[in-house]
C-alpha cells in the first residue's frame, strides 16, 4: 500500500515525490550523526580534522528538476549554492586536533531536531493520506 501512496504523491500534477524525498532526507541525517559521532570519537585523537556532511540542499539541487524563474532583472536568481559555515578561528588543541565537543554536540541535538521535524511531518501526511482514502487506522 505504501508503494501505491507513493506514486500518488508522486505522480499528482508532476509534484515532487514526498515520500522520496522523507526517505532521503532520513538517510542524509543518518549519515550525518554517524558523521557527527565520529567526530567525538575521535576527540582525543591528535592531528583530527573533525567532518561533516555536504548540505541537504546540494543534494535537493541537484535532484530537483523546477527552478524558480526570473521575471524581473531585480529578483534574485533561482538557483542558490548552499553554504557550509566551518569553524575559521583557528583554534586546536596542542597536539592538532581541530574537533571542538561543544560545536559537535550542538551539530547533533540539531541532527536529532531535523530527524523528529520530518518523522513528524512524514507521520502527518500518512495520516491525510489515509484519511483521504478512508483507511484510516
Amino acid at each position: 500500500m505504501l508503494e501505491a501512496l507513493s506514486s500518488a504523491a508522486g505522480s499528482a500534477h508532476g509534484g515532487t515525490d514526498l515520500f522520496n524525498l522523507a526517505e532521503r532526507r532520513l538517510s542524509w541525517l543518518e549519515s550525518r550523526e554517524s558523521t557527527l559521532a565520529g567526530n567525538v570519537a575521535n576527540a582525543n585523537t591528535p592531528g583530527y580534522v573533525p567532518k561533516d556532511s555536504a548540505p541537504f540542499q546540494g543534494v535537493l539541487q541537484t535532484q530537483m528538476t523546477m527552478m524558480l524563474a526570473q521575471t524581473e532583472p531585480g529578483h534574485m536568481a533561482g538557483h542558490v549554492e548552499g553554504t557550509r559555515s566551518s569553524r575559521s578561528d583557528g583554534s586546536t588543541s596542542p597536539d592538532k586536533n581541530e574537533v571542538t565537543l561543544e560545536d559537535e554536540l550542538e551539530k547533533i541535538a540539531s541532527t536529532n531536531d531535523d530527524q523528529l521535524f520530518a518523522t513528524t511531518v512524514y507521520t502527518r501526511y500518512m495520516s491525510m493520506f489515509s484519511t483521504a482514502l478512508g483507511t484510516s487506522s
